[in-house]
């Protein structure tokens, strides 16, 4: 039997060729003024009018200039979900009917065209970083959901790298095979990964320090002419948490941005809650300084309370991103970590600063209630920090003049 192709045969390869080498330009070229000004809703007078001239009497005009237009301003026309441009993508899953819903289409064509055109690639930059930047929020989420940070040597936006080229395939597989992948089984996908991506109690467990049988790892790469390095980590780690969140920064991402290795870090701070205790016992220390100085003069309880109430409320604001990570660690870790919730307790007892007060508006009678004076003090304290913590644009004193408005009419005598 004759293995030699047929005509037909030679010409279809050839074809197949030809369309995996076609210049991205020629496509848009094969597009009709007609079409163009019909899709648009406009005149042919309108078109030459925006585009005058002729590109067959040797001028830049007309359809050439166009086509040269539109390749230089191609958009995905891309928003992070339902046309809404300021509404964040809610979940990974979401991006996936995106692509379904024609996304995957506009982006396959836009990088086509991109590899063949300087100005279209500019053009669809920012549609590109869009949907990265859409992904990678949403896996912030997914994170502070699960109450994890990435492991260890992955990077969130690395993650959300991962993610979006699965997510893409898996569109295609889509659009190849209907049927094949479905909503439930994409998010399923999603699922296992995180599991497996996420670390819940931020251990950067994937790394193993080895100790030297003469004792502690050296300390070659430190320098030694630096005065405070202990601050350098607490600056470093302020940044990253008001940058990125407390669950989304490691102990990695803090000894890099504080020029330390992970081992010479964690022989300073063994994890994040130790630094942020650090961070804040100077701060706290002060709350508690003038709380007993109100004391010693003698200030009435209503008056004492409503000072150190302020202090406190300042001393969030001040220090919010390490306040929001105190919170979330006192909130979260206890389920994980409840060493990190004792140690926080133990070196920050905030209602602390509270309690003496209550205790001495209770003997006067000023507070007439029966309830635990401590009890009191962490209903309050916790009030103040919270709404410290989730209103960053109301100054303290509001803070305090909203939280003991409520919390005074129930302790005050009738």
């Amino acid at each position: 039997m004759s293995t030699k192709s047929t005509p037909r045969e030679q010409l279809l390869r050839a074809g197949s060729r030809l369309l995996t080498d076609l210049d991205m330009s020629v496509l848009a070229r094969s597009l009709s003024i007609a079409a163009v000004v019909e899709e648009a809703g406009l005149s042919h007078q309108t078109f030459h009018n925006a585009y005058p001239g002729s590109s067959r009497s040797g001028e830049r005009g007309g359809k050439e200039a166009f086509v040269e237009d539109l390749l230089a301003h191609v958009t995905l026309q891309y928003s992070p979900q339902d046309g809404d441009a300021d509404q964040p993508l809610s979940d990974l899953a979401a991006y996936f009917e995106q692509l379904n819903a024609g996304l995957l289409r506009r982006k396959m064509i836009g990088a086509m065209i991109a590899s063949d055109h300087a100005g279209a690639r500019s053009s669809l930059a920012p549609d590109f970083d869009a949907i990265d930047h859409a992904v990678e929020g949403a896996v912030r989420h997914k994170l502070r959901a699960l109450g994890g940070s990435v492991r260890t040597p992955l990077t969130v936006a690395e993650l959300s790298t991962v993610l979006v080229a699965l997510l893409d395939g898996l569109a295609l597989q889509e659009n190849l095979s209907p049927g094949t992948m479905s909503a439930a089984r994409v998010s399923a996908a999603i699922d296992s990964l995180l599991d497996w991506a996420v670390d819940p109690v931020h251990s950067d467990r994937r790394e193993r320090i080895t100790v030297p049988a003469g004792g502690h790892p050296s300390l070659e790469g430190l320098d030694h002419s630096r005065v405070d390095v202990e601050s350098d980590v607490i600056a470093a780690t302020e940044t990253l948490f008001a940058e990125h969140g407390y669950f989304s920064v490691t102990l990695a991402d803090i000894a890099e941005a504080s020029a330390l290795t992970v081992t010479d870090l964690k022989r300073l701070f063994p994890s994040k809650v130790d630094i942020i205790v650090a961070a804040l016992t100077p701060e706290f220390e002060r709350v508690l300084r003038l709380g007993r100085a109100d004391a010693r003069l003698e200030v009435k309880p209503v008056v004492a309370l409503t000072r150190s109430v302020t202090r406190l409320a300042e001393f969030v604001a001040r220090n919010r991103a390490m306040s929001s990570g105190m919170l979330l660690a006192l909130s979260f870790e206890q389920f994980h970590e409840p060493g990190t919730v004792t140690t926080i307790r133990e070196h920050l007892p905030v209602p602390s600063a509270l309690t003496p007060i209550l205790e001495s508006g209770q003997r006067r009678g000023d507070f007439a209630t029966e309830a635990s004076a401590s009890e009191l003090a962490t209903m309050l304290a916790n009030n103040v920090v919270i709404r410290s913590v989730t209103r960053s644009a109301e100054p303290p004193e509001d803070v305090t003049d909203n939280v003991l408005k409520v919390f005074l009419s129930g302790i005050l005598p009738r």
